[in-house]
């Protein structure tokens, strides 16, 4: 398994609708410093949470980049909508660059942050309009899997209803956080934030 998360591409798996047309997406890497660590693998004796922490000194230390690309569907019987077992070739159909996505350095593992999204955020691809709705089995599935796992989060956190923040000024950063030590867990630490 590749060590470095920022260094590898990441698919929507399904497909979406947006109007009149229908799209797979893909997010590859940009950056340079990023594309350094293709080939690094986890190391036998990694502590458990090796990828979350050299993912969140990467954020610290560099700019990550991405170019967000779409692959729209061109031929149903080629590109098929319901069987996401069925790649949609990617040199018939290639992926086209619609955007570069970039983030500054900054702590992408700050524990508040991390806590109050883990516990009241709710992540749904069908909180949208019906133009750009999801499409195919697994999209469908996703709609019953996610509302039951967030009813289950809700209620092992502790609360009545999830958050869908309006703007950044809902979120609960910057904020210290605290530095936990674990043992045989070399962790990075939070940069300390002023007010």
């Amino acid at each position: 398994m590749i060590l470095a998360v920022v260094a590898m591409p990441e698919y929507s798996q399904a497909a979406y609708r947006h109007g009149d047309y229908v799209a797979k997406y893909g997010v590859f890497p940009l950056g340079e410093e990023q594309k350094k660590l293709e080939k690094t693998s986890i190391p036998e004796d990694a502590p458990i949470n090796i990828i979350s922490q050299e993912t969140r000194t990467f954020h610290m230390t560099h700019k990550v980049t991405y170019s967000f690309c779409a692959q729209m569907l061109q031929n149903l019987e080629e590109q098929p909508v319901d069987d996401i077992g069925i790649e949609w070739d990617p040199k018939k159909y290639p992926f086209e660059q619609i955007a570069t996505i970039e983030f500054e350095p900054q702590d992408s593992w700050i524990p508040e942050f991390r806590v109050w999204w883990d516990d009241r955020i709710t992540c749904n691809s069908w909180h949208g309009l019906k133009v750009h709705q999801p499409l195919g089995s697994t999209n469908r599935m996703r709609r019953v899997v996610y509302a039951e796992s967030r009813k289950l989060r809700l209620r092992v956190n502790g609360f009545k209803d999830y958050i869908e923040p309006a703007s950044f000024a809902e979120l609960p950063v910057p904020l210290p956080a605290p530095q936990i030590v674990l043992p045989n867990q070399h962790a990075t630490h939070t940069v300390e934030v002023t007010a």
